[in-house]
């Protein structure tokens, strides 16, 4: 109530005093106080009691001062009172325009942050959008694919049926040019029936009661006889006794009585032979058929010989392949035959097949009468059977040769040669899935591990004719199983499957993974790219180490000596030599792995997996520049631990590009470090982590050094005299086109055994930089007590490779005189001379 009574006397004053001052003007300018009081302090507002010049009511000293001068009292103190609300008016007012720049900013930088948040978030639709439609595009391309391909085969299909029904709808005059294949299957399936039927029961049954033989045997039967061309439709089912009143196949001729006399024959085969019943279409035979006929003739005659039946593959036309066939049907249906010198071969009615001869069907007839004849001719089969039993055992080798043979291969496979005469081959794998790892931009000058590194090398191979010269095996996807022996289960899960899918890491959903500036990862095709180049190494590898092939060249990528067991780096995901490596060890039980690697960067991935393993020795030649070179690691010093030592070998060049390492310098390595330690290592399989970016053309941060590609191809031949010629070269870096591509033809060459080009005479005569001799001190220093072999070229390391050449013969020619003079002295000593 104080304060509000206090207010209501203010503003009354307040009134009174604008009131007066309209009426009177009065001068306070002397009256207003010099100094305002703080804002922090309280302001007595009441009339009774001011501040400064006012004067209490009873003061004796101003009862006599008159109104006017009260009331100028009042407002200066009114005066002061606005002053004071404005300063602190001034003060609010900055405080608000202080604290709004500050809300204006955060709130700027809330938008900011949303929107980058909503760009990413657009990025990532969009890039799942375009992957989406790419997927699409991919399946509609595949079904598009096998649309195609299904057309196609309804079209052969129906092209063979329309083939089929002219062959079964053409007249009996016609001739068919070529068979079809329903009709060869059909001749080739029955061929094999009468073989299997025949190799079971022939053993077991005799031969001579059966009517088809009357005709071999004997030459008294009349035209109703069976045919004597072998070449009746009548289906006979075994080979074994058969009754004589059974029935069995005649001609279509004339009723006569079916056994005349032997004087008689050549006269009834006159009559028969003018009968109109019997008459035939004659013309003369053709070249081309007396040519099929004599070949025809050749194979029955050699019918003993399994390996004369793949001869038959060279006879083509459809009439040729029918005789050939129905030859091999009567050499099987009767094996002793040919026991009879070669009674079959010399059957008239083999050299008179016509063209359009066309086998009779089996006729009714009577059982065969048992007269003086019949009795006469049982006497001569009786006779004859003797005869036969003598080459029983003759006919069972033969037999056994048939059943080894088929007739289906004679007639389809060429001929091959023995099995021993045949050398393992040179594998190369290669996969076109691999091409799809690469990054979205396809920027190859950003990412120089692309996917045209392999294509370009593949192309090479084949426009050289090295590729066709080569087998060429099918890769795989390494299983999850496989690369958990170097590599972490969750670098495994991380890398080996499909992020879209697994979802481990939420990094991965919004846009491209890259691992390092450089190595860039594909959501899509990454994974299956990196396993499929890891399952395409292990393949090859155990196809050489069990001797299926003899060595050979993996066109890979990514790359992988880089790999370490948790982290990928430098293009490379998955060690595709490491884990070959162990899987040898634990699948095939291999002692002794080399692993050389000639990369240009050192392989740490690969240093690390053996690092303490004294059946896996690593030799890596490779710029350092003491460290300053990427990755940093690979130090002579660095020599394995534990059980390992000794078995790390780092064949590190300092010295930087002052002048570059070349030909010389690697083969002066190779001559005085890699070789002599690989010799006494002996190692059972070689493995190379094979990068070409030593080759001149790459740039210092890919490489810098200026060897040839040839020079390679002389490594590889020196690395093939060890562990029996199984060596294994697998793609690992090298990014010019140019000088990848020549390195790799010139590897495969030295593979195949090519003769290569001879070193140059200047690469010869060439001695190793200084640079270069000093890192090489730097490797004996370190391994001198780990390999002692060392030590003999300790004194050639500046030797160029002719001088080095001249110095080995020169000890070899010392060693040889030294060994015969104390072969001499051995030998005066034996024999008492002085």
């Amino acid at each position: 109530m104080e304060n509000d009574n206090l207010s209501l006397s203010l503003s009354l004053s307040v009134s009174r005093c604008l009131s007066l001052s309209v009426s009177v003007p009065v001068d306070v300018s002397a009256a207003l106080p010099m100094q305002v009081p703080p804002s922090g302090l309280p302001m007595e507002l009441r009339l009774d009691q001011p501040f400064g010049l006012a004067l209490r009511p009873d003061d004796p000293g101003q009862r006599g001062q008159v109104p006017g001068q009260r009331e100028q009292q009042l407002q200066q103190e009114l005066l002061a009172l606005k002053h004071k609300q404005q300063v602190q008016r001034q003060v609010l007012i900055a405080e608000f325009q202080r604290q709004h720049e500050q809300l204006s900013r955060q709130h700027e930088a809330q938008l900011q942050e949303h929107v980058k948040v909503n760009v990413v978030l657009m990025l990532f639709q969009h890039q799942q959008d375009l992957l989406a439609l790419k997927h699409q595009q991919e399946l509609l391309e595949h079904q598009r694919k096998m649309e195609r391909h299904r057309h196609e085969q309804e079209m052969e299909k129906q092209q063979r049926e329309q083939k089929l029904l002219l062959l079964k709808n053409k007249e009996r005059g016609q001739e068919s040019a070529v068979a079809s294949t329903e009709v060869k299957m059909r001749l080739q399936e029955f061929v094999l029936n009468k073989k299997k039927a025949l190799a079971q029961r022939s053993l077991n049954h005799c031969m001579s009661t059966d009517p088809r033989y009357w005709k071999t045997q004997h030459s008294s039967l009349d035209q109703s006889s069976p045919p004597q061309t072998g070449m009746s439709t009548y289906n006979h089912t075994i080979l074994g006794m058969y009754d004589p009143k059974d029935d069995f196949p005649l001609r279509k001729t004339a009723s006569e009585p079916n056994l005349k006399l032997r004087s008689r024959l050549k006269q009834k085969v006159t009559e028969r032979r003018s009968s109109p019943l019997l008459r035939r279409k004659e013309g003369p035979i053709t070249t081309a058929k007396k040519r099929s006929l004599d070949m025809a003739g050749k194979l029955l005659a050699y019918n003993s010989h399994p390996e004369m039946h793949v001869q038959a593959h060279c006879l083509c036309t459809s009439a040729v392949v029918q005789q050939v066939i129905i030859l091999f049907t009567v050499v099987s249906v009767f094996p002793c035959v040919s026991g009879l010198g070669g009674m079959a071969l010399q059957s008239p009615s083999i050299h008179k097949l016509r063209g359009q001869h066309r086998p009779l069907g089996r006729t009714q007839s009577a059982p065969l009468p048992q007269n003086a004849q019949a009795l006469q001719q049982l006497v001569v089969q009786q006779q004859h059977q003797q005869f036969l039993e003598k080459h029983k055992q003759q006919f069972q080798q033969q037999q056994l040769h048939i059943n080894k043979v088929c007739v289906y291969q004679a007639l389809t496979t060429p001929a091959v040669e023995p099995a021993a005469t045949t050398q393992p081959h040179i594998g190369l794998v290669y996969d076109t899935l691999m091409q799809k790892h690469q990054c979205m931009c396809g920027n190859t000058n950003t990412h120089p591990e692309h996917a045209g590194r392999i294509q370009s090398i593949w192309s090479r191979l084949q426009e050289t004719g090295l590729r066709t010269k080569c087998e060429c095996i099918r890769g795989r996807k390494a299983t999850l199983e496989e690369l958990q022996t170097v590599h972490s289960e969750a670098h495994v899960l991380l890398y080996g499957t499909n992020p879209l899918r697994q979802k481990l890491d939420s990094k991965l959903h919004i846009i491209n993974l890259f691992v390092d500036s450089d190595t860039i990862w594909n959501e899509v095709h990454s994974s299956s790219a990196a396993r499929l180049a890891v399952g395409s190494v292990l393949e090859l590898v155990f196809k050489v180490t069990s001797g299926e092939l003899k060595n050979g060249f993996a066109v890979v990528r990514p790359p992988g000596h880089h790999a370490e067991e948790s982290t990928p780096m430098g293009f490379c995901y998955f060690n595709s030599v490491a884990i070959a490596a162990k899987l040898l060890q634990q699948r095939l039980n291999v002692s002794k792995i080399l692993i050389v690697d000639w990369d240009v960067h050192h392989g740490n991935g690969t240093q690390q997996a053996f690092y303490s393993d004294p059946n896996v020795l690593y030799l890596s030649l490779h710029r350092y520049d003491d460290g300053n070179f990427f990755p940093g690691s690979g130090a002579p010093d660095e020599v394995g631990a534990g059980a390992g030592l000794g078995f790390n070998v780092n064949m590190a060049f300092t010295g930087g590009l002052d002048p570059p390492m070349g030909d010389a310098e690697y083969l002066a390595a190779f001559r005085t470090v890699v070789m002599p330690i690989a010799n006494q290592f002996a190692p059972d399989v070689v493995l190379v982590s094979s990068g070409f970016d030593a080759v001149e053309g790459h740039a210092s941060p890919l490489g810098g050094y200026r060897l040839t590609a040839k020079c390679f191809g002389y490594l590889t031949r020196q690395l093939m005299g060890l562990a029996g010629g199984r060596l294994v070269l697998a793609l690992e870096g090298g990014h010019d086109l140019t000088a990848i591509c020549d390195a790799s033809e010139a590897c495969v060459s030295a593979l195949l055994g090519i003769e290569l080009d001879p070193i140059p005479g200047e690469v010869m005569q060439q001695r190793p930089n200084s640079n270069a001799v000093r890192s090489l001190e730097k490797v004996l220093e370190a391994h001198g007590e780990y390999w002692p072999c060392l030590q003999r070229g300790a004194s050639t390391l500046g030797y160029s490779l002719s001088e080095a050449c001249r110095c080995e013969t020169e000890e070899a020619e010392t060693v040889t005189a030294m060994a015969s003079l104390s072969v001499a002295n051995k030998q005066r000593r034996v024999y008492g001379l002085k």
